[in-house]
This record gives structure tokens, C-alpha cells and sequence, in this order.
């Protein structure tokens, strides 16, 4: 039930970087094949340590989609890479692919071999199908192998955020499997101003929500590209309605669970405050300070025309930076700016955060094996990020770049990496110091020397990791308490998966049409009721009782 922006390149993820289960448990007879290679040597094995090789070796079967292909080097291929070769040389194990199929499809061809019941080994699942697994009983408890075999690199990952990256698969106390954590930090949202518009037409840093509105509303009337013509408009938006940015300014919050007065888990959609910035909107509409066509762009088309000078305000998250960079190699008096979502009142605005849960890791019952899946993570955050990091990240990585850990069988990326390496990177460039930041730290500080030596293609990384800078905007809410969390961090529940459409869509049309007029703001009042109707009073039982429960 909560929108995504499209059109993220591969670069930008990297540097922030869904069955019937008829047969599923009676059918197991495929997975003889994988059987350790010497069995007897299990109990030696048990004592061995996080990185400790197999001797002799075990084979491991998974699955594997096509994300990351093109970082694979010269010669490789998912099935035989610096990765696999990695795993069988240093672990002794011999991972090996049932299939291998593009990311679009990978959801469908997982669900046609759960149905099967020929399971491979390392499960790499959905929230979704990882419910399904664990209430048919066919996962290993990893508790224990993560406890004794986890690496303290990797423990130290999944500690963060009060250890929330595991809670979703903790059932009654026992992990059921690993997740893909890359924290929530990067999921808040943000105000992206053009400064140099500001500057021109003597416009204050805004520090509240009606500084926010003013801004936009000087930026289609006063014009600020000087063209001597009235053909801008303060506020970009586009057809996926990406306004939490704005509505935050009056304590809504967009699609998240939230607590009420009384600790009940309700949905921010539906609250009043919602209702009050969407009144905002049309008033804002109707004046002319959103673009008039936002309802049929999408997000590629609205990009074009802020590309083109049209629009000198954004609400989008720690990647903006990626979507205009091209404007200042034009013009270097461009200067697109974040800042942190303001208040219409005397109460801070916060953040909205989610935890993003990249992928699920787990073991099929009965696997000889389920501590490898723990050496395995182990394995790709030594290469990336520990002691062996210094002379064998470049070759795993084809380069430095942060790209081709998708070729990994497994990997997890450490929680919120991006505020700390700024962090890092901040102070360096105070103090010219660079020996002691991290590696990807040290990156990041090279491209924006590079920047402020004249290469205008690293601009965005100015923008992304520097003093002023998206990241310096995450920092600022993490620590000034500014985030607030969904309060729902499991897999969607049975009436989300039958329902969760209706609703989007009811959503996203009753709300266009209150932003354009056609429907008057009481409007609002009859969606949240034809919500609560439709599904949304079960989803939100359901909703409770999850939490409750864990």
C-alpha cells in the first residue's frame, strides 16, 4: 500500500544504493543431489568459525535473478564469477543455480517452484513467501548457527535499528531466516528548493511550512528564470501524487502505521491532517503554483520539464541529486538544494520512515547446511567492507565503485552506510584528514574534490554525501529525534493482499481529483469512510493483532 517512485538508475541504488503450497511439503525428493560431499565431517565443521572452509567441500543450490549482469566482468557469468569461484576457494562451498531468470519475473518463477515443492537450498524469497514457507513448516531455525557462526561485521549490521532488520523473520523467538537490511534512513523524505532562485528573487532559507508555500508561490509569480515571461511554477509533481514531503508539514503521514492517542495502530492516511494539507493543494492548484498537467505526467515526463527550467521545487528523497544532474553541467548557476520537510505550527515536522526489507534469506528444512547461508553473508561483508576490503574490494566489486554485490548469492549492505560515510566525509573536508575514514567514505570524498576541481559530473555527489547535501538532511533528523517509524514492519496481511489495489486506487483518484477541484475538500470525509468500507477496517484488525503479537 505504499507508492514507489520509478526510475532509479542503477548508480543511485547502489550508492544509497509474491501461492499455493500444495505438494510443497511432501515433496522433497529433489534436494538429495545437494547432500554434503563427506558428511562425516559435519560435527568438525560445527567447530569451526565464521569463515572456517569446508573440507571437503559442500555444494549449495539457490536461485538467482539478473540484477547486477551488466557489473559482471569480462568472461563471467552468474553461474561462474569472481563470487562463485570465491565461495568454493575460500568456504569450500559449491554454489550452483536451479535457474536464473530476470528481476521482473523472478517473484512468478519462485512461486512455480515453491508450488513444486523441489526446493532449492538457500531460499531467497518475499516478505510474502517466506510466511508461506514458515506456516508450512519448511524452514531451518537459524538461531543458533547465527549466533555461533555470524561474523562480528555481520552482527553489528543486524543490531542496527534495535535490531528491526530481523524482527519480521523472529516467529515466537526463533530466526527464521536472514533479510537483505539496508536500514530506513534513506527513505526520508525532503524538500528540494533551487536556491539560485531563491537568491534572485531575496528569498530567506525556509524555516517553517508557510515559508515552504511562499517560496512556491514567488517562484511562479516573480519570475525567477528572468525570462520576462510567467511560465514557471513552484511545485513539481506528477500522477504517483509524491507529496509526503508536503503533507508532512501538517503532521500527515502518508501510508504508514501509526500510533493514536489511545495505542492503537492506525493508518496515517485516513487522519485529518491529511485532510488539511490537501486543502493546501488545491488552494495551490487553483492559483497556479503546481503544474496544471501533473495528473496524466509520470515521473519521467514531470523530470523533463524540471530539467527544462520549469519547476524549482521537488519533494523526493536522498537521490534527487541523480535526476538533475544534467542542469548543471548546462549551467553551473543551477543550485538545487535539500532541505528538511518544515512545520505549519510550533510542533517539529518529522520524517517518515520505513523499513525496507530488500530480500528474505532462508534455509529449507532439512538442509545439511544452514550455517553456510551465515558464512556466506559473512564472506560478502569481509570483501566489501572488513579487513579484506582494503586489497580485495576492487576485485569483487569490478572496481570500487560499490557496484556488483547483486552477483553475490547473498549480501547485505550495512545499515544506513550513506549518513555515517557522510559523517566521515563532512569532517575530512574540514580538516583535510583522510586517514581514518572508511573505504566507500574516502570514494565519496575523492568525487567531491574532484567536483570542486572542476568535473561538473560529480556534482551529485556534492549534493549527496557533502556538508549540504541530502544526507546532511538525514543526519539532521537522526539526531534531533526527527523520524518517525511505520509501525507495521511485517509481511502484508492476507486482507492488504486482497484489497491493497482497491484502496491504492480509490486513494490516488479521490486525491487528484481534491487537488484539481474537481471534488471539494469534504470529499476527503467520504473516502475515509468508502476506505474503512472497502477493506481498510479489516487490514487494520489485522494490522493490530500482528503487532500485538510480536
Amino acid at each position: 500500500m505504499k507508492s514507489k517512485i520509478k526510475g532509479l538508475p542503477l548508480m543511485a541504488s547502489a550508492i544509497v544504493l509474491s501461492l499455493v503450497f500444495s505438494g510443497c511439503s511432501s515433496n522433497n525428493s529433489g534436494n538429495s543431489s545437494s547432500s554434503a560431499e563427506g558428511n562425516t565431517s559435519a560435527q568438525t565443521e560445527m567447530e569451526g568459525g565464521p569463515l572456517t572452509k569446508y573440507d571437503p567441500p559442500i555444494k549449495l543450490r539457490s536461485t538467482m535473478n539478473e540484477t547486477g549482469k551488466e557489473t559482471l566482468a569480462q568472461g563471467d557469468t552468474h553461474s561462474n564469477n569472481i563470487w562463485t569461484r570465491g565461495y568454493e576457494e575460500e568456504l569450500g562451498i559449491k554454489v550452483s543455480y536451479d535457474w536464473i531468470v530476470a528481476d521482473a519475473n523472478y517473484n512468478d518463477k519462485m512461486n512455480v517452484t515453491l508450488a513444486s515443492g523441489d526446493l532449492p537450498d538457500l531460499l531467497k524469497v518475499s516478505t510474502v513467501q517466506f510466511e508461506q514457507l514458515y506456516e508450512a513448516g519448511m524452514l531451518e531455525d537459524l538461531t543458533g548457527v547465527f549466533d555461533k557462526y555470524a561474523s562480528d561485521l555481520v552482527k553489528e549490521y543486524y543490531a542496527e535499528e534495535d535490531g528491526a532488520g530481523l524482527k519480521p523473520v523472529t516467529k515466537d523467538g526463533k530466526l527464521m531466516a536472514m533479510v537483505s537490511f539496508p536500514g530506513s534512513l534513506d527513505s526520508s523524505d525532503m524538500i528540494w528548493i533551487r536556491k539560485d532562485w531563491m537568491d534572485k528573487l531575496g528569498l530567506a532559507e525556509p524555516t517553517s511550512m508557510q515559508d515552504i508555500i511562499k517560496i512556491a508561490e514567488d517562484f511562479t509569480f516573480k519570475d525567477p528564470d528572468g525570462n520576462g515571461k510567467q511560465d514557471t511554477y513552484g511545485i513539481s509533481l506528477n500522477k504517483d501524487l509524491p507529496i509526503n514531503a508536503f503533507l508532512l508539514g501538517y503532521h500527515a503521514y502518508l501510508e504508514t502505521w501509526i500510533k493514536n492517542a489511545d495505542g492503537e495502530v492506525v493508518n496515517g492516511t485516513i487522519q485529518p491532517e491529511v485532510k488539511a494539507g490537501l486543502a493546501e493543494l488545491q488552494r495551490l492548484y487553483k492559483e497556479g503554483v503546481i503544474d496544471p498537467e501533473f495528473g496524466v505526467k509520470d515521473f519521467a515526463k514531470a523530470m523533463e520539464d524540471v530539467n527544462a527550467g520549469k519547476s524549482g521545487m521537488l519533494f523526493l528523497p536522498q537521490w534527487a541529486p541523480f535526476q538533475v544532474k544534467d542542469m548543471i553541467k548546462k549551467d553551473q548557476n543551477v543550485n538545487w538544494v535539500p532541505y528538511p520537510v518544515q512545520s505549519i505550527d510550533d510542533q517539529p515536522a518529522k520524517t517518515q520512515n520505513h523499513l525496507t526489507i530488500g530480500g528474505v534469506f532462508a534455509v529449507r528444512k532439512g538442509y545439511e547446511h544452514p550455517e553456510a547461508l551465515i558464512k556466506l553473508l559473512n564472506f560478502q561483508a569481509e570483501k566489501m567492507f572488513g579487513e579484506s576490503a582494503k586489497t580485495e574490494r576492487a576485485k569483487y566489486l569490478n572496481g570500487d565503485t560499490g557496484l556488483g554485490f547483486q552477483n553475490a548469492v547473498v549480501s547485505n549492505l550495512p545499515p544506513n552506510k550513506n549518513v555515517k560515510a557522510q559523517d566521515e566525509v563532512e569532517k575530512a573536508l574540514e580538516s583535510g584528514d583522510t586517514s581514518n575514514m572508511g573505504l566507500e567514505a574516502k570514494l565519496f570524498y575523492d568525487d567531491i574534490q574532484s567536483y570542486r576541481g572542476g568535473d561538473l559530473d560529480k556534482w551529485h555527489m556534492e549534493r549527496i554525501f557533502g556538508p549540504l547535501s541530502s544526507q546532511s538532511v538525514i543526519k539532521h533528523y537522526r539526531d534531533n529525534d526527527l523520524v518517525l517509524m511505520n509501525e507495521f514492519i511485517y509481511a502484508p496481511t492476507k486482507t492488504m493482499n486482497s484489497k491493497a489495489a482497491t484502496l491504492d486506487k480509490l486513494r490516488a483518484e479521490t486525491f487528484v481529483k481534491i487537488i484539481y477541484g474537481s471534488l471539494p475538500i469534504d470529499e476527503f470525509d467520504k473516502f475515509v469512510a468508502n476506505w474503512k468500507k472497502l477493506g481498510g477496517d479489516q487490514i487494520t484488525k489485522e494490522v493490530n493483532d500482528i503487532v500485538k503479537a510480536n
